[in-house]
């Protein structure tokens, strides 16, 4: 199975829980800063016309793409428990902005389409949306089986349990199960932020193609992937 993903080449390299705290403070924006940030973005992913890239620039590159995503995915899970209880307020609107600059670097890191994504988050409720921006707010975090451990470590089950934990959904921690007791869904009728399972792996997706956040296995870490055409998978939806 090919998947595009963001991580390290050597997973040492990933910060521990306390170590991403410290760097996502270095970066964290507000949502005033989101001009500012899409520059970043910009500068990260703009290649065309520059010298070849170096394995240790392209290390450097993907690291300052993963914690620009977790930085944006922090402001916009922030800005989401502010909108909940103030729909139609500016509150909301931060968020709107926040969510589609998330969208943004998401997209362009899979090589999907943009305003897609940002549509399916946008057409996603308010639960589904806030499992999706915890689960992006753990990109980079190693994997560790049995474990669903916020910045240390989690399984597959664990990312997608502890991320609909965050929302408020309680699910099993074995992604057999959490299939099973999900409504069944289509591509067409599923949300951004469903669980999409194949025997012995969960992960979320993120409403356009087969882009998933996952956990998937020892060695690598919290991840985003394009999963290939041809694989059969289930698609779930934990509130149904």
């Amino acid at each position: 199975m090919t998947f595009i993903a963001i991580h390290s080449t050597s997973p040492s390299s990933q910060p521990s829980g306390a170590g991403r705290s410290a760097l996502r403070r270095v970066i964290t924006m507000s949502v005033a800063s989101l001009t500012l940030s899409s520059v970043c973005a910009a500068a990260v992913f703009e290649t065309a016309g520059a010298a070849p890239i170096t394995q240790a620039a392209q290390v450097s590159a993907d690291t300052q793409a993963l914690l620009l995503i977790g930085a944006l995915a922090d402001d916009a899970a922030t800005l989401l428990d502010k909108a909940i209880a103030a729909q139609g307020t500016t509150d909301f609107a931060q968020y709107a902005k926040a969510r589609q600059a998330l969208a943004d670097v998401v997209a362009g890191r899979l090589g999907v389409e943009a305003d897609a994504m940002a549509a399916a988050w946008a057409e996603a409720d308010t639960v589904h949306q806030e499992a999706l921006m915890a689960a992006l707010s753990q990109l980079g975090v190693r994997y560790r089986r049995n474990t669903s451990i916020e910045g240390v470590g989690f399984d597959c089950s664990g990312l997608t349990s502890w991320a609909w934990g965050q929302a408020g959904v309680p699910l099993s921690r074995n992604s057999s199960s959490q299939i099973r007791s999900a409504g069944a869904r289509s591509v067409e009728s599923a949300q951004a932020g469903d669980l999409v399972q194949y025997p012995g792996h969960v992960m979320m997706w993120l409403g356009v193609e087969m882009a998933v956040v996952h956990a998937p296995r020892t060695g690598r870490t919290v991840e985003l992937a394009l999963l290939p055409a041809f694989r059969r998978v289930r698609l779930g939806d934990p509130t149904a």
